[in-house]
């Protein structure tokens, strides 16, 4: 009879295989994940304060600063192109888009837009993208949203981040006097363009901030493999085993099969189930002995070959 492994324990034992390095696997995915959404939310959050930031000093400049100016007139004027007039100080859009590039230049990964469909006369119409476009119309509409786009590939992330150009009290009094405005019916209230804050940070930045993970995620990678190496090792012993058994087997059956034909079917029963001991001893036993002889053997014999008398 074969010898096998119960096909119970051995179903056990190929899904354990195939669930350890699956799990092996899943592991580093979620990690990967982890970081991904920790370097999204860290993103958004950055993205969002950088435009507050932005946005309290171009009130607190355009309230404070551009206000008191226009209010008493002087020799102090508010420009956008306040470099080119001495004395001249820039307008709230223009300081934003200064700050911005500030900004830009000390972190790489950080772009800023002050944009608006309802440029000033003689100045470049600025290109809007899809996401901008619809973000403009959805802000006109609701004001108090803000819009946000991630992005991302296998190894950074990049969130843009949009709040609306509202306008104040100074903002309304200059643009619907200017002789370049395009526009003279501004509302206090309304939105005249967007001010986006892009932000893009590798993925990987954030890695060593699980390091205690990682070192945990290798010992156990390294301990899930010993023990499929264990597991296979010792299914290949177990078959090499079952390999032996079954030829034994094999020979066994084979020179039980001849013993059968020099035995009677009684005497072979009880050797082969174990009814009688085959070692060999004295017994003494009352037998009775039958001669007896066939009639005409003889003369049938000779007429017969010796393969037939055999038979």
């Amino acid at each position: 009879m074969k010898a096998m492994l119960p096909r119970g324990a051995r179903s056990r034992g190929a899904l354990l295989s195939f669930l350890v390095p699956v799990l092996l696997l899943a592991l580093p995915l979620a990690v990967w994940l982890d970081l991904r959404n920790l370097s999204e939310n860290a993103l958004r959050r950055q993205a969002s304060d950088l435009n507050s930031v932005i946005t309290g000093i171009r009130g607190y400049y355009a309230s404070h600063i551009v206000g008191r100016v226009l209010a008493s007139p002087g020799s102090t004027q508010v420009l956008p192109n306040y470099e080119e007039v001495p004395g001249a100080i820039p307008i709230p859009a223009t300081l934003s888009l200064e700050l911005g590039r500030v900004i830009s230049e000390q972190q790489a990964n950080i772009s800023y837009r002050f944009v608006s469909d309802f440029p000033f006369k003689n100045r470049t119409a600025h290109a809007l993208d899809a996401f901008e476009t619809r973000a403009l119309v959805s802000l006109r509409d609701n004001p108090n949203q803000q819009p946000t786009q991630t992005s991302w590939s296998l190894l950074s992330d990049r969130v843009r981040h949009i709040t609306p150009i509202i306008m104040g009290t100074t903002c309304v009094a200059c643009h619907n006097t200017h002789p370049d405005s395009p526009k003279s019916d501004w509302k206090v209230g309304d939105v005249r363009g967007i001010q986006e804050i892009s932000v893009a940070q590798p993925i990987a930045a954030n890695i060593w901030s699980f390091k205690y993970l990682l070192i945990y995620l290798g010992f156990a990678g390294a301990g899930g493999l010993a023990f499929i190496a264990l597991q296979w090792r010792q299914a290949a012993t177990i078959e090499g085993m079952n390999r032996e058994l079954e030829a034994n087997n094999e020979f066994l059956a084979s020179v039980s099969t001849k013993i059968s034909r020099y035995l009677s079917p009684q005497i072979y029963k009880s050797i082969f189930t174990g009814q009688t001991d085959v070692t060999i001893h004295t017994e003494r036993k009352k037998l009775t002995i039958f001669f007896s002889d066939i009639k005409d053997f003889t003369a049938t014999t000779e007429r017969m070959q010796p393969e037939e008398i055999a038979l």
